[in-house]
């Protein structure tokens, strides 16, 4: 990596210019093929669990025992 970095600092304004142009454009070709599927998206969505209220209450009644825990004092 250092030697790229090396010959980049050789280059003339223009030069850099134009490579890093180039990169925009590689990355841009990239970003198009990475853009998600809306259809896949929406079937991971619609997959997500809902938890009822039921569900949730273990979670409220361990709050409140924690809560009521006293820790030792020395």
């Amino acid at each position: 990596m250092k030697t790229n970095e090396l010959k980049f600092n050789l280059l003339s304004t223009f030069e850099k210019r134009e490579v890093m142009d180039f990169i925009v454009f590689l990355y841009s070709k990239t970003k198009k093929a990475q853009e998600p599927n809306l259809k896949n998206y929406k079937k991971k969505i619609v997959a997500v669990s809902i938890w009822t209220d039921d569900d949730l209450k273990i979670f409220e009644e361990n709050s409140d025992k924690f809560n009521q825990w006293q820790p030792e004092t020395w």
